[in-house]
């Protein structure tokens, strides 16, 4: 019988605790792991898009916007992002690089170059390849679509500014120091969505949804 989600969670994190003491006191300050996925790839790539360079409460007013503007409140569908005017995007708080991604992805949403169903079965190279060559979209917002869609667990984001925070505030790598936290992070595979969601949660205690 495969092994819950629930159960491989706890034992990611006696994993995890197993590690080092800053790590052991990290997961206890926090409590239980409720990693959970937040919606359909398609979801996230317009919610990771419209977060680009943001903090967790800007984008989120900007999002709200957004949905509320293009689909009274609801995930927008990509015909509705592709019939939206630029201005009232523009008035909802999107930068016109950011308009251009959204209207891009929607675009290859309706051709079928891209499908949520193609992405939730392919493996980690194919969606990075995959989203990657979309203008507008770098490594950031593919990490958060493998972790917050396509539940991959073994994700780090070196882009995540929160992260390399929690890095320096915890095992004292200087954010700045990419090279040496990137070597470092590597002691927590294959659970390294897993720490990256307790540093997540001890910074910020709203979840992303």
């Amino acid at each position: 019988m495969p092994q819950s989600r629930q159960s491989r969670l706890k034992q990611a994190v006696a994993f995890l605790k197993a590690i080092d003491s800053p790590t052991k006191e990290l997961i206890q300050s926090v409590g239980e792991c409720n990693y959970l996925l937040i919606g359909t790839p398609f979801y996230v790539l317009v919610k990771s898009v419209i977060g680009q360079q943001l903090s967790i409460q800007a984008a989120d007013a900007i999002q709200k916007r957004c949905f509320a503007y293009l689909n009274e409140g609801n995930v927008p569908k990509p015909r509705q992002i592709l019939q939206a005017g630029e201005q009232d995007l523009r008035s909802c708080g999107l930068s016109r690089a950011k308009i251009a991604c959204l209207q891009n992805i929607a675009s290859c949403y309706i051709v079928g170059s891209l499908a949520d169903k193609e992405l939730l079965q392919a493996d980690k190279l194919f969606v990075s390849q995959k989203l990657l060559a979309l203008k507008g979209i770098g490594p950031w917002t593919v990490e958060m679509v493998l972790i917050f869609a396509l539940d991959h667990w073994d994700i780090f984001s070196m882009g995540d500014l929160g992260l390399r925070r929690g890095i320096e505030k915890w095992y004292g790598i200087p954010r700045e120091d990419k090279k040496s936290m990137q070597k470092f992070v590597k002691r927590f595979s294959p659970y390294q969505t897993i720490l990256s969601w307790y540093l997540w949660t001890y910074d910020d205690k709203e979840p992303w949804e």
